[in-house]
């Protein structure tokens, strides 16, 4: 395995969604969770990808993938299993008539009176951490009038708008696996005035992209739906993502802002979605049998390693275990994907618990070979540190994150 693992020092940038912050569209939300639009153009040259093309993402995430894509005339669908995720996705890769925003926007400049409105936020913990009873009133009045936009391609435009400026107005604020509390201390007479500026800005994208002429007939869609049991018959010629890290990050908790509004109903709909997700985290449980899958022998031997040192969390032992079986059957799925020598890019990190390293990219290359999937090899991007306490117990010893390339045999 060693022999395939290749320094690839260029892409230390692409594999974070840094450079997205800039570029219309990609940067209509602050998912921190992605890559690069340049690291899918990257993986489309090196896979010879032509205009109609068809790219499978199945983690689907911010969308940069499926909006790469679209952007260069190929095909691509998109699941993922947050309802975030999708919506996110499918708002960025639509293709809208810019008349009609501009329309809605001036209704929404000329009202700017906060009414008592009907909607009730999910009874989950972090609502009342996150919004003092006026921000809520505000941004439930503000959701109450998004919602009576008759499009439904507006709507949705709108509500990601709103959906955005979410974080900046509570006391809260996405640091690595987290949502952690902060004191923003936010007044609810700015909630307005920065909707509406996220929403002229991104009308603004819309029209340069109409005005540009450069459209391109493309097939694009994301869907609600399990990596492990994806629900398509169709064949790809490839597949760019990138799962979660085993890292204990849970997108339901990060994102769960977002989730309250329109996702989720009350807490244990939160709960089911965080239950059923990759078991990357510690509170994800096992969905799906995998009688076939082997465990890996450095698998074993790390894991008992890691048994020894102890974790501050025994759970950890049944969640890198459940990790790689899951991950077992969402290659398996790529594998049944893809067409005869398509190809994979699969970006993901090694992690570091107890002391211990785990070797996230050889181990599911290893994996791949069960499912019929040919390592063709590992591009490490970039070194990334450990928690502070790995550090403190451990000292610095740097994780590498990757890009894995496969072939379908």
């Amino acid at each position: 395995m060693k022999s395939i693992i290749v320094e690839k020092n260029e892409y230390a940038s692409l594999v974070s969604p840094q450079r997205n912050q800039n570029i219309p569209i990609y940067n209509w939300h602050p998912f921190k969770h992605s890559y690069s639009k340049e690291l899918v153009e990257n993986l489309i040259t090196e896979f010879k990808l032509r205009q109609g093309s068809w790219v499978l993402d199945p983690f689907c995430g911010g969308g940069t993938t499926l909006l790469t894509c679209k952007q260069l005339g190929i095909n691509s669908i998109g699941f993922d299993i947050l309802p975030f995720s999708v919506f996110l996705t499918n708002v960025k890769i639509e293709t809208y008539e810019d008349v009609e925003f501009v329309k809605e926007l001036k209704l929404f400049r000329d009202n700017s009176k906060v009414n008592d409105s009907q909607i009730v936020l999910p009874d989950i913990p972090i609502v009342n951490k996150a919004f003092n009873p006026e921000v809520k009133k505000v941004l439930a009045s503000l959701k109450h009038n998004i919602n009576k936009i008759q499009n439904t391609k507006t709507r949705a435009f709108f509500n990601l708008g709103f959906l955005s400026i979410l974080e900046s107005v509570s006391n809260t604020s996405k640091a690595g696996g987290f949502l952690r509390i902060v004191n923003r201390d936010v007044s609810a007479e700015r909630i307005h005035h920065l909707f509406l500026e996220k929403i002229t800005v991104m009308t603004y994208d819309v029209l340069r992209h109409n005005n540009s002429k450069n459209f391109k007939r493309v097939s694009c869609m994301a869907k609600i739906a399990d990596a492990r049991k994806l629900p398509t018959r169709r064949r790809f010629e490839a597949i760019i993502t990138s799962p979660p890290y085993p890292n204990r990050h849970d997108y339901t908790r990060i994102y769960s802002l977002e989730m309250i509004f329109d996702f989720i109903s009350n807490n244990d709909d939160l709960k089911k979605i965080r239950y059923e997700t990759i078991r990357s985290h510690v509170e994800a449980r096992k969905k799906y049998e995998a009688p076939e899958y082997l465990r890996p022998t450095i698998l074993i031997e790390l894991i008992s390693q890691v048994k020894k040192n102890g974790t501050n969390n025994p759970q950890v032992v049944g969640m890198l275990e459940g990790y790689f079986e899951d991950m077992y059957l969402s290659l398996r799925e790529m594998h049944r994907c893809l067409k005869t020598k398509g190809k994979i890019g699969l970006v993901v990190s090694n992690v570091r618990f107890a002391g211990v390293n785990i070797p996230v990219d050889e181990i599911l290359s290893e994996i791949g070979l069960q499912v019929g999937l040919s390592p063709k090899a590992i591009w490490v991007a970039r070194r990334r540190g450990n928690s502070s306490q790995q550090m403190r117990d451990y000292k610095r010893q740097p994780s590498r994150e990757s890009i894995i390339i496969w072939e379908k045999n």
